[in-house]
């Protein structure tokens, strides 16, 4: 049976707390944010998610509270700004003031790593769009042009191809002469 991160802790030290982890997921869920709004808390907050053994990002209680009132407050007044007060104490529309921000304020190793995937997705669509967008120019160019924009050399092949394609008798022609054939073997067929 795999030990989970909060039962490690417990044994480091005997008398320590289980700290509760608490997934982005879960918090974006129970505020009805989506991940945008979720990184935006966070940057705001001056927090950074906690990584566990398996380096999965979870927040502690106190830093998904901090997020929890933060959203109260956009909620209430349609904003971040004002969640912050002049002592830099994080309060409430007024409120007493619930977390002190340079407690909550940790160093960030790289501010990327919650957002690499997205960030490599993202720069995957704009390669591709470099990849294709010539041939889409190209086609595009190519359906405007018409014989006469075509350089000499290509002109010649265009006619080559042409010629080739076409057929090398007239079809009135071949009409009479199947036309008489038939008449011919007809006048034959009643002459005998």
């Amino acid at each position: 049976m795999a030990m989970t991160y909060e039962k490690i802790l417990s044994m480091d030290t005997p008398n320590s707390v289980v700290e509760r982890q608490i997934r982005p997921e879960e918090l974006m869920e129970e505020l009805g944010i989506k991940k945008d709004v979720y990184y935006a808390y966070l940057k705001y907050l001056g927090i950074k998610a906690e990584k566990d053994l398996e380096g999965k990002a979870y927040l502690t209680d106190e830093q998904a509270n901090a997020i929890r009132a933060l959203r109260s407050h956009v909620q209430n007044t349609g904003k971040m700004d004002g969640f912050l007060n002049q002592n830099g104490e994080l309060t409430i529309a007024g409120e007493a003031s619930l977390l002190n921000a340079a407690e909550q304020a940790q160093p960030q190793d790289n501010p990327m790593d919650e957002q690499f995937e997205e960030l490599i997705r993202a720069a995957a669509e704009l390669k591709g769009q470099q990849l294709v967008l010539p041939e889409l120019v190209i086609r595009e160019l190519a359906s405007r042009m018409t014989y006469d924009d075509l350089p000499e050399d290509i002109q010649v092949k265009v006619a080559n191809v042409r010629q080739s394609a076409s057929p090398k008798y007239q079809p009135a022609q071949l009409a009479n002469d199947l036309l008489s054939q038939w008449r011919n073997r007809r006048s034959q067929v009643q002459a005998a």
